[in-house]
């Protein structure tokens, strides 16, 4: 009866530890089906790898929720590092159905990224992934230890900044012309500082807003803008510095001009409190 009840014990943890075994497999199976998903281009695979709660945490300030939504940033990547590759090694698990990977990304910037222009620089970056699944081995969540490392490689790394994010948020309206939507971004003691000799001949001040909005009104009576393009960002906490690539036709001759802007502003609590543009010498187009 010993021998039995010993028997019974031993095929109960033979069996145990082959499900268990097997269930790890499948999951890694599972996990890495998603990064080549991803790789390829197959969103459709990809989604269908998540639960309907699915969150990326690891791309921006906030949690991305949907899987469709966490596409819409991957594919930025993807556009911006058209051989963009994943390289998985191991596969370990960290309970509760949670699974740390490691993973070599790598690439070559040569398309544009967040408005920026490429640089045509390659990158490799070794990084460690937290993935979750659930009972039904979907994944529900995604993390990742170095997602700004990419960037950093290619020198882009104040976009990573939340202050910058907020920047490029501003530029985006001001391409839009939705003033509006600038003031309503900015504190309501916010300050404009100008220095361009053909916007005034001497460098003025902007306070309020008030008066920046009538600033933005000013700018549109005298400049058409054909090129307003961010090449470079450097962000230090609050501040964020800008180098732009402008282009403009000056409605008071109908001459064409070639500028470099600098560009500083100061964000506090996530709203634009300072800026101050000056430009360097004109070139007639």
């Amino acid at each position: 009866m010993k021998q039995i009840k010993f028997f019974t014990l031993t095929l109960f943890f033979f069996f145990a530890a082959l499900a268990a075994t097997f269930s790890q497999s499948s999951t890694e199976t599972t996990i890495r089906k998603a990064y080549a998903a991803l790789e390829s281009h197959d969103y459709n695979t990809f989604a269908s790898l998540c639960a309907d709660n699915y969150v990326e945490l690891g791309l921006a300030p906030m949690p991305i929720k949907g899987a469709w939504n966490a596409i819409e940033q991957y594919k930025a990547f993807f556009n911006a590092f058209p051989d963009l590759k994943f390289k998985i090694g191991s596969v370990a698990p960290a309970g509760n159905n949670r699974y740390y990977l490691d993973v070599t990304v790598t690439g070559t910037n040569t398309a544009p990224f967040m408005g920026m222009p490429a640089t045509g620089k390659s990158i490799m970056v070794h990084d460690m992934d937290i993935v979750e699944l659930n009972a039904a081995g979907k994944c529900i969540s995604h993390w990742s230890a170095n997602s700004a490392g990419a960037l950093i490689q290619i020198g882009y790394g104040s976009l990573t900044n939340p202050s910058t994010a907020v920047v490029m948020d501003v530029y985006g309206k001001f391409g839009q012309g939705d003033v509006p939507g600038i003031l309503a971004n900015s504190t309501e003691d916010i300050v404009f500082e100008i220095q361009d000799r053909m916007f005034d001949s001497k460098a003025r001040s902007f306070k309020g807003k008030a008066e920046v909005g009538k600033f933005f009104q000013e700018l549109g009576s005298k400049f058409q803008y054909t090129k307003f393009q961010p090449t470079r960002f450097v962000a230090d906490g609050d501040d964020v510095f800008i180098l732009i690539d402008a282009e403009y036709k000056l409605a008071s001759t109908g001459k064409t001009y070639a500028s470099t802007y600098t560009h500083h502003f100061k964000v506090v609590n996530g709203k634009i409190a300072y800026f101050r543009g000056v430009d360097d010498f004109q070139m007639t187009k």
